[in-house]
């Protein structure tokens, strides 16, 4: 009787998840482990927080994995950030966007108005 077994699929989780780091994803990881560092967030303490598998969140933090908008969020919510503050590139406008972040309400305004001040000047 010849073999009626299907060819074995590759499974979701096996696409995800790499051997070696993705540069994007591990600038991500390395991103939420420091923030995580300096907020004295243990690992085990931010697993619960964010309520994500144990070796998710490491292969997240090694950059093994592309995480979902998901656990993104997730993750940002758990450190008081925004997602864009995890996914940050190394662009002036970026690090702009970085600088602004830790700026206060009333700091953030006046930066934005004068922003718009100087895009209307060049209009």
């Amino acid at each position: 009787m010849p073999n009626r077994r299907k060819p074995a699929r590759r499974t979701r989780t096996s696409r995800r998840h790499r051997r070696e780091p993705d540069p994007l994803a591990q600038a991500v990881g390395h991103r939420i482990r420091r923030l995580r560092d300096e907020q004295e967030f243990s690992f085990d303490a931010f697993v619960e927080e964010v309520g994500l598998g144990r070796g998710y969140v490491s292969e997240i933090e090694r950059g093994l994995v592309n995480p979902t908008l998901a656990a993104l969020s997730k993750l940002a919510n758990a450190l008081k950030v925004t997602v864009a503050d995890l996914v940050l590139g190394d662009t002036p406008r970026e690090r702009l966007f970085e600088v602004a972040a830790q700026l206060d309400a009333g700091a953030v305004r006046i930066l934005l108005e004068d922003a718009r001040r100087r895009v209307s000047a060049h209009s």
